[in-house]
C-alpha cells in the first residue's frame, strides 16, 4: 500500500498575520467579558498601554492600530448621541406642541427610538442616519408651519 504524502499547507504571510493582530486590537478594546463565559480570576479590563502578552514585537504597531480604530469609533458613537441631545433639545419645543398629557411626546420618541437603534442589531450609524432623516423631516414640517404662519 503506498503513503500519501501530507496535504500541502499554505504558507501564511506577513499580512496575513498584521490582519489577525488589527482585528485582535479591535476586538480586546471591548471592556465586556463574554456572557457566556465567567471571568478569570486577575482578569484586567484590556489597555492601549499593555497588549496581550502573546502579541510578537513586531506585531505590537498592528495591535495598537486596530485599538486605535476602535476607540475612533467609539469616540464617534459618543458624539453622535451627544449631537443628538442638542438638536433635540432644540427643536423640543417645536416637536412637543401637540403633545397631550399623559402620553409620549415625539421628541422623546425620537430620542428612544434613536438608542433602541443604536444599540440593536443595525449599530450606531444607521441609527444617526435615521434620526438625521426624521430631523431633516421636522425641519421642513416647521419651515412649512412658519411659511403658512401656524407657528
Amino acid at each position: 500500500m503506498k503513503r500519501r504524502s501530507p496535504p500541502r499547507t499554505r504558507k501564511v504571510d506577513q499580512e496575513e498575520i498584521a490582519a489577525a493582530w488589527i482585528r485582535r486590537g479591535i476586538n480586546d478594546l471591548d471592556d465586556t467579558y463574554p456572557a457566556e463565559l465567567g471571568r478569570p480570576l486577575g482578569w484586567v479590563p484590556p489597555s492601549r498601554d499593555r497588549p496581550p502578552p502573546e502579541c510578537p514585537r513586531n506585531m505590537v504597531q498592528y495591535w495598537l492600530l486596530g485599538w486605535d480604530r476602535r476607540a475612533a469609533v467609539r469616540q464617534r458613537w459618543d458624539d453622535q448621541a451627544a449631537q443628538m441631545e442638542a438638536q433635540l433639545d432644540k427643536a423640543r419645543h417645536f416637536l412637543d406642541r401637540k403633545s397631550e398629557p399623559g402620553k409620549l411626546k415625539r421628541s422623546s420618541m425620537l430620542a428612544l427610538r434613536f438608542y433602541v437603534l443604536a444599540t440593536g442589531d443595525t449599530g450606531p450609524d444607521y441609527a444617526w442616519t435615521w434620526f438625521q432623516n426624521r430631523m431633516a423631516d421636522a425641519r421642513d414640517e416647521y419651515r412649512e408651519a412658519l411659511a403658512e404662519g401656524r407657528l
